[in-house]
């Protein structure tokens, strides 16, 4: 039976709630990392999503029942192990009664104990699999609508710290989740992968917590999203620079650093004092090995997988021994003297250097050598004694109007960008038209005409991110504000409309054939619920609605399922 090393669930349509966009994204990325490069067996990892495969004889579609069965399977077949175990989690999230809940695909806000994965339970059976090394990632969606009481999240907290678990939450607990259509993911899980890709197979708690603290409020910001700081709890301080990774044998980054880096991050230390080395045999000084391998050991010691910061840049650099020689190297007793024409050649040519480097700084500034003449005050015809007052006057407002034009643009850049709302495309529409009373000859245009380009491409993103939740008339609507000022990125946004409503026109036809199969059905009847079914199948795949239309077909098989079943109890066949 599987002993899974990560179990990554990410959901985007749930039947109940609200779709999301890139919770199966974000949990197949994960996947894709892990095994294809981080090594981990195929085996190892568990992937459930709205069309993951069946895994052995595991169903992976992510019901509340078939993520509590994975979990005892994981912990029926789990062993001792020093690696790390992971938990992924992408989709919604609500706190009920005091008591934090992950929503299965099956979630439904009218029974959420019933349908709901509590935190409590899930800690509980991770805990159970016999490794203190767990770490648990929520990217949490908190949609407003979904809240009750306190907010998700921290109870998790609470839970994460009495029972010895490390958790990462997306947000604080005051914060929403965001995705982002240019990125296909949801940002916190872009972050991650970024830090993943980043550090590689070195990559530690510690790592992962500065690296997330860092990059996504700033990945908020480029891409006009809410700011997002994520919530980490270690609960021990112990677990800081342990190796993170399910492949990773637990172990401290220093200690790994001695061993060895990963191919991926090339240690400077060794490259340095492999060119020692290289002078050491240029050279020929004589050396002994054992100081050069102790330097190598004692600078990968030293050797951090995080970017260097300003202050380390200021720390003196290793000096490089290999080119220093013995006073008393045998190898320098047997050297000639240099002969005399030598000296005579060498300090001749720098005398006459030097003479040439004066005579060009002479000729350069040779108007500062020879004095100018100073003319005579010529006759004033028009008897006007302060003419050169009145000339310098003439050109004082010159000089000012190019500050006041600055000031002006810039007021005007400011007032734009308070107007800015995320998700709004309205508002970074009358962004954009208030931007543009910057004229091409006035102050701070380029940067006028750059921000005018970006706020184009987050109306297009906007427009994109709706109609990948299939609200295509609103996406339509946030396309149609991008502004010719940017050519590429409107015909862009032109192309989009185009297909945008194509599937709304699919939509609306589609929704009319759900419809159409629902009035069909009739209570204790098999066949209507078998004319249902054939109706829906005239929905295409690829076709909006066609997700909803496969569901609708699995609940009503079902139905009929249980009325045979039913028939059959009683005899009536």
């Amino acid at each position: 039976m599987a002993n899974y090393a990560c179990i990554a669930v990410g959901i985007n349509h749930y039947q109940f709630l609200p779709p999301l966009s890139y919770g199966q994204a974000d949990a197949e990325n994960l996947q894709q990392f892990l095994v294809g490069q981080a090594n981990l067996p195929s085996n190892q990892f568990l992937l459930l999503t709205d069309t993951s495969p069946i895994s052995g004889e595991v169903s992976t579609y992510p019901t509340r029942e078939n993520i509590l069965r994975c979990l005892e399977i994981s912990r029926q077949n789990s062993r001792r192990s020093e690696n790390w175990r992971w938990f992924f989690f992408s989709g919604y999230g609500v706190s009920w009664e005091g008591v934090d809940y992950l929503m299965p695909i099956d979630g439904n806000l009218e029974d959420i104990p019933g349908t709901g994965l509590s935190v409590r339970s899930l800690f509980t059976s991770l805990k159970e699999q016999g490794s203190d090394n767990i770490l648990v990632l929520l990217d949490i969606n908190r949609s407003p609508g979904l809240q009750a009481g306190i907010p998700v999240g921290a109870r998790a907290v609470e839970l994460a710290n009495q029972m010895g678990i490390t958790l990462v939450l997306s947000t604080q607990l005051d914060q929403l989740s965001h995705e982002a259509a240019a990125l296909k993911n949801g940002l916190f899980t872009e972050v991650l992968l970024e830090a993943l890709h980043h550090y590689q197979a070195n990559i530690t708690l510690d790592n992962l917590d500065q690296y997330l603290r860092d990059r996504l409020p700033e990945l908020c910001q480029h891409h006009w999203r809410p700011i997002q700081t994520p919530l980490v709890v270690i609960p021990s301080e112990d677990f800081r620079q342990q190796l993170i990774l399910p492949t990773a044998i637990n172990s401290s980054a220093k200690k790994k650093a001695t061993i060895g880096r990963s191919k991926a991050f090339i240690s400077k230390a060794r490259l340095d004092t492999e060119d020692a080395q290289a002078k050491d045999i240029w050279n020929s000084t004589a050396r002994p090995r054992q100081n050069t391998t102790r330097a190598v050991v004692e600078k990968r010691s030293n050797t951090s997988l995080i970017p260097m910061t300003h202050s380390s840049s200021n720390q003196e650099a290793p000096k490089p021994t290999a080119v220093v020689p013995y006073p008393n190297d045998p190898s320098q007793a047997d050297t000639a003297p240099t002969p005399w024409w030598q000296h005579l050649l060498f300090w001749g040519g720098a005398v006459m250097v030097l003479a040439l480097l004066i005579a060009a700084v002479v000729l350069r500034n040779r108007d500062a050598f020879i004095p100018v003449p100073v003319a005579k005050e010529a006759p004033n015809s028009n008897g006007n004694a302060s003419s050169g007052a009145s000339l310098n006057g003439s050109r004082q407002p010159l000089t000012n109007l190019a500050p006041s034009r600055l000031q002006a643009n810039q007021v005007t850049l400011d007032q734009a960008k308070h107007l800015l709302r995320p998700n709004q495309a309205t508002l970074f529409h009358q962004a954009i038209i208030q931007t543009r009373n910057i004229k091409s000859s006035d102050p701070l245009y380029q940067q006028a005409q750059k921000d005018i380009r970006r706020w184009n491409e987050v109306i297009l993103d906007l427009a994109e991110g709706r109609a990948d939740k299939g609200y295509y008339e609103s996406a339509i609507a946030a396309a149609q504000l991008v502004t010719s000022d940017s050519p590429s990125v409107y015909a862009k946004a032109q192309q989009t409309i185009e297909q945008l409503q194509l599937l709304s026109k699919q939509q609306q036809q589609n929704q009319g054939i759900i419809q159409a199969a629902k009035q069909q059905i009739k209570p204790y009847q098999a066949t209507s619920y078998s004319r249902a079914i054939a109706t829906l199948r005239q929905i295409p795949p690829a076709q909006p609605e066609y997700p909803e239309a496969q569901l609708l077909i699995d609940q009503f098989s079902r139905t009929i399922y249980l009325m045979a079943q039913s028939r059959a109890a009683r005899g009536d066949i």
